[in-house]
């Protein structure tokens, strides 16, 4: 059975997990030419606009795989940058392995063992549990001139690994839907992946490359016959920048954009009988300290945003599409609240803070785990931005004018010169690099084979793919309320728009809903090209509190009269439903974007 099982796991290219990184002066795991023919070759297609080559000496450096494997020893499924030498070389760990040793404690137990032989220089950790059929591990390469310290983290870090990874692959033997059946499922769902979320930016790769790697994240969970599994690192918090956002809390943005995510796991759903998950793994406290947001801001907002999510749930029927997890959920705190002081004596590295913000114990606790068990080498980071590495230098430069604006309004930038203000963002920016990087490597470690999707603009060649949080056919992102009005795009492949850096807007006699800095609509109603004010109920069917900037134009002959004009839609997208007129609400002055 077991072999069985191996056999339909297997994958039949190489592990797309493979191209993932490896860092510069680090020996490839010995492949045969073939496959590291093609590693490499899918190792070029893959050009990643939020990451850049990256080296390090945390623990995510040094991994190789990760593997679960039945009580007698034999291999159920291994997945990782060194996956194929594993599965190569299996005979040589199984001889290492205590299988006789079933004993586990109910609350599981951790074996770590130095594999010889072939596999020499790696070493294997693996939590036992009593009352599971198979047990789950990571294999290491092992570290240089570790000290007792260093080791004290690495096994409690390898034990939060190995207690949140997800796999996402049956283990039971179960037998594969027809081949026929699941590969017309896996076709459907990668279309409507396509017409539905996809984001289409600069130097979009989907067609030449992302869309087969697309397909074959969709065919691990199709030829299960399982549920597809997607994460997407998003919905942090709310901008601290008051001229951007209604306020603290999440509102008619973060409710269209979870409607929208509902609505495609509803539309999952209707073609694939397993159905899906969408889990949205909230980077809030990776970053708030960075962005000038209180960290107990972070957790309201998150609270908050359950709550919607679970009205949503309710409305459409199924409470179980979308779900939440947080920095603080993946690393177990609530576990470990009470050893928390014990914890702290693994001497876990303090993290650098360049804006004053109320941090909690529990927050700071996960970032500093992140950053030991997860970041890059700074230095690498820092020789790349010196040299002018064009697509460093641009990615930097991208986040430092974002922080800048995005920081203007924080008590503690506003008494800085502009100089002053510069430098600061300059660090931030550098930090958050750091931040992104170490958070996407620890997603990489925990969900391996999940669908990763994301809110950047990357070219979707994978393994992330940039999605709209918004209907583009009904929700027009503008950088103004004027009529000649631009749309509002990724700029420097930073945020797609996004609920949490900007407001709703609903114009009377408009089909068509906004989304701009909230300081624009502000400013309109100051002129008094515009009335209107924050409204948290649209019609009486309307509970969700959601508040939005309601507002209709003015100065039409010293009357409110508005004259209604039907423009032609800007074009969305050709592969897009049926256009939809909208309509523009114009007065003597200026009208609302179309």
């Amino acid at each position: 059975m077991a072999r069985y099982v191996y056999d339909i796991f297997r994958p039949c290219t190489p592990d797309p997990h493979s191209c993932f990184r490896r860092p510069p002066g680090r020996t490839a795991p010995s492949l045969n030419d073939t496959q590291r023919k093609i590693s490499l070759l899918t190792e070029g297609l893959i050009s990643l606009a939020m990451e850049f080559p990256h080296g390090g000496e945390s623990t995510y450096y040094r991994y190789e795989a990760s593997f679960a494997r039945d009580h007698y020893g034999d291999l159920l499924y291994c997945t990782g940058p060194g996956a194929a030498q594993i599965r190569d070389h299996w005979d040589c760990t199984k001889t290492s392995l205590d299988t006789q040793n079933h004993k586990s404690k109910e609350k599981g137990e951790f074996y770590h063992v130095e594999l010889e032989d072939e596999l020499s220089g790696l070493e294997l950790y693996e939590l036992r549990k009593a009352d599971n059929v198979f047990f789950t591990g990571i294999i290491l390469m092992k570290p240089n001139n570790p000290t007792d310290a260093s080791r004290a983290f690495e096994k409690f870090f390898n034990g939060l690994i190995l207690r949140q990874a997800n796999l996402a692959a049956n283990f039971t033997g179960d037998r594969p839907p027809p081949a026929g059946k699941y590969e017309s499922d896996t076709e459907n769902i990668v279309s409507l992946f396509d017409k539905y979320l996809r984001y289409r930016g600069q130097g979009d790769k989907w067609i030449e490359c992302g869309r087969a790697y697309f397909t074959e994240r969709v065919r691990h969970f199709t030829s299960q016959g399982a549920k597809i599994e997607l994460c997407l690192p998003a919905f942090p918090c709310k901008s601290s920048n008051t001229n951007k956002v209604t306020g603290k809390d999440p509102d008619r943005g973060e409710l269209l954009a979870l409607e929208r995510l509902h609505g495609f796991v509803e539309a999952v759903e209707k073609i694939y009988d397993a159905g899906a998950k969408l889990w949205i793994i909230s980077d809030g406290h990776v970053f708030s300290d960075c962005i000038g947001v209180d960290d107990k801001d972070v957790d309201e907002y998150g609270e908050k945003l359950i709550k919607m999510n679970r009205i949503i749930g309710i409305r459409k029927g199924n409470v179980d599409r979308v779900g939440f997890l947080s920095l603080v959920d993946l690393f177990e705190l609530n576990r470990y609240k009470s050893k928390l002081d014990r914890i702290l004596q693994l001497n876990i590295p303090p993290i650098d803070h360049h804006i004053h913000t109320n941090v909690t114990a529990e927050a700071e606790f996960c970032r500093r785990i992140l950053m030991a068990g997860c970041q890059s080498k700074r230095s690498s980071l820092r020789v790349r931005i010196d040299t002018r590495d064009s697509t460093i230098l641009a990615l930097y430069r991208g986040f430092s004018r974002f922080m800048l604006e995005d920081l203007e309004l924080h008590p503690f930038t506003r008494a800085l010169t502009r100089s002053k203000q510069k430098k600061l963002s300059a660090k931030v920016a550098f930090e958050m690099i750091m931040r992104n990087q170490a958070y996407s490597n620890l997603v990489e470690m925990l969900f391996p084979n999940h669908i990763r999707l994301s809110i950047h603009a990357h070219n979707n060649a994978g393994p992330k793919f940039g999605i709209q949080l918004f209907d583009p056919a009904t929700v027009r992102a503008v950088e103004s309320l004027s009529s000649n009005s631009n749309t509002m795009t990724s700029r420097d492949l930073l945020h797609i728009p996004t609920p949490w850096h900007n407001s709703v807007v609903k114009v009377v006699g408009s089909r068509t809903t906004y989304l701009t800095k909230a300081k624009v609509v502000r400013d309109a109603i100051a002129r008094g090209d515009m009335t209107g004010t924050l409204r948290a109920q649209d019609g009486e069917n309307d509970s969700s509190g959601a508040v939005y900037f309601n507002v209709c134009t003015t100065r039409l002959g010293g009357t409110q009269r508005r004259v209604l004009e039907t423009v032609k839609e800007e074009e969305v997208d050709e592969e897009l439903p049926e256009p939809v007129t909208i309509l523009k609400v114009v007065s003597s002055k200026e009208g609302i974007a179309s």
